[in-house]
């Protein structure tokens, strides 16, 4: 089968040594709309690699993957075919865990609060983000893969999860 595999959860002590050692590097969003909301956020704590937005307090900060933490248990994904951590929510808004054979993460404001139950299965189009002239979900191709005509990727296998964040307009550098 090619499709996500469920992640296998098991006791935060059993776990720890695993999680620290699937830690990112530094954090953006891949959602526009998100590196939008919190453009010069960085996250570089590899604790709260995520980078997340609190409506109610328009404000932008760093998060741990849900999944490392779900009442309890400590997910993670063994099989080589399916390695990396993916979280979703339902329709509910209640977090899924699964493996994935694509490195890609997403926020909590965007999956559970604006968009529960929407996923992104086509390999072009994985980053579920929110239309805001429209008021939607969507799903779109990852921002890195068409900057000024050239296609980023991650090259190293330790540090896979491509990520795309925007800065101030006032400060030079690349996106």
């Amino acid at each position: 089968s090619s499709g996500p595999r469920r992640a296998r959860g098991m006791g935060p002590r059993a776990a720890a040594a695993l999680a620290l050692a699937a830690l990112f590097r530094h954090a953006a969003a891949n959602s526009m709309y998100l590196a939008k909301l919190c453009r010069g956020h960085a996250c570089k704590n590899p604790n709260f690699p995520i980078l997340d937005y609190i409506e109610a307090k328009r404000q932008c900060y760093c998060r741990g993957h849900p999944c490392w933490r779900d009442n309890g248990l400590v997910h993670t994904c063994a099989d080589a075919d399916f390695p990396y951590l993916k979280f979703s929510f339902d329709a509910s808004r209640n977090l899924l865990c699964e493996c994935s054979s694509v490195p890609h993460h997403s926020s909590l404001y965007i999956s559970r609060d604006l968009c529960p139950g929407h996923f992104c299965e086509d390999p072009r189009f994985p980053v579920l983000d929110w239309d805001e002239d429209r008021a939607h979900c969507i799903c779109r191709a990852q921002p890195c893969w068409s900057i000024q005509g050239k296609r980023h990727k991650c090259e190293d296998p330790d540090f896979p999860i491509l990520r795309y964040r925007e800065d101030h307009p006032d400060r030079k550098g690349d996106p």
